[in-house]
């Protein structure tokens, strides 16, 4: 929510003010986002045996039913802004920018009985997240890196990786064994340190790595915000392995927020679009400001709205 939030305006606005690298800064630091949500479903989808029967007629029919229903709300709403009935269907079909989440989580929930596999064998897990580490981010980010200074030599390492063709470790289904590992492993108080520093580094390196390459060109470059970053890589871990250690997994507000947030996600773009129409955004305001008062907003009203629907059983089971 806070990443859709500071990215408002993030296209619009001149890379060198004040406001965009405000922006930049919040954008930056909540790249994590999606990653974690994927490693947490790793670490609660392939601690159990999950019957593929169960994972279709059970999570992935949820997915589809709940996306119908969302999708043909923001269609809708396009339809009422634009009048234009072929546009709006086609945006049902596809879905509100915002979705592609769950193509992407039905794709995994797809694959675990081949991710259970592989999690089985603690030698499998780590070869297949060595892969991972070496072709999913180490050399693409090498030659994010290098394109900054030469594209001709950052190109040339893009090719040679590509050359390999390992896709089979490649996207999200490395966090999603990610966080299956990091549940189950015995992290020490000197790898936690390491894991943090880690973290810090990571989080800095994705504000300024994005606001030097975006002064670079001139305009906004989100090379250096993407999942399959080093840079993210080492936020989400470290944000995964501090919640794993100190916070009280059967809290009663940890297991509330959990029960509504499939619903808070798919609802909360209405919520910043209907705050925009009613005349507030990021540059309404002192932009530091701006961006976490109109996040909590977001926030309080999607839960709030997720909560409702979760009082009507017939949505409660369908939808969120």
């Amino acid at each position: 929510m806070v990443l859709h939030v500071a990215a408002q305006n993030w296209y619009s606005t001149d890379v060198r003010s004040l406001a965009w690298q405000t922006f930049n800064f919040y954008d930056g630091l909540v790249r994590l986002g999606v990653p974690l949500f994927v490693m947490i479903s790793g670490a609660l989808f392939l601690s159990r045996d999950i019957p593929v029967k169960k994972l279709y007629s059970k999570y992935i029919f949820k997915i589809f039913t709940a996306f119908v229903f969302w999708s043909l709300v923001y269609a809708a709403w396009d339809y009422a802004k634009s009048g234009k009935l072929l546009w709006s269907l086609s945006r049902f079909i596809s879905g509100h920018y915002h979705m592609w989440f769950l193509f992407m989580i039905v794709g995994l929930y797809m694959i675990v009985p081949f991710m259970k596999k592989i999690a089985e064998s603690a030698s499998l897990t780590k070869y297949f997240l060595v892969l991972v580490l070496v072709f999913t981010f180490v050399l693409p980010e090498s030659a994010n890196v290098v394109s900054l200074f030469s594209e001709k030599y950052g190109g040339f390492i893009n090719k040679v990786a590509g050359s390999f063709n390992m896709r089979f470790v490649m996207g999200f289904s490395g966090y999603f064994l990610l966080g299956y590992f990091l549940d189950n492993a015995d992290i020490t108080a000197k790898a936690e340190r390491l894991i943090y520093t880690a973290g810090i580094l990571g989080a800095a390196a994705t504000v300024l790595m994005s606001l030097y390459a975006s002064l670079l060109t001139g305009k906004p470059d989100e090379t250096f915000y993407g999942s399959m970053s080093v840079n993210v890589l080492c936020e989400t871990v470290a944000v995964f392995v501090f919640f794993k250690k100190h916070l009280d997994q059967e809290s009663a507000l940890a297991m509330r927020l959990s029960q509504y947030s499939l619903g808070a996600y798919l609802v909360h773009d209405a919520n910043i679009m209907l705050i925009r129409r009613l005349g507030l955004d990021t540059l309404t305001f002192c932009p530091v400001l701006a961006v976490p008062v109109i996040a909590v907003m977001v926030f309080v009203l999607s839960f709030a709205i997720s909560a409702v629907i979760h009082r009507i059983p017939i949505l409660k089971k369908y939808v969120v």
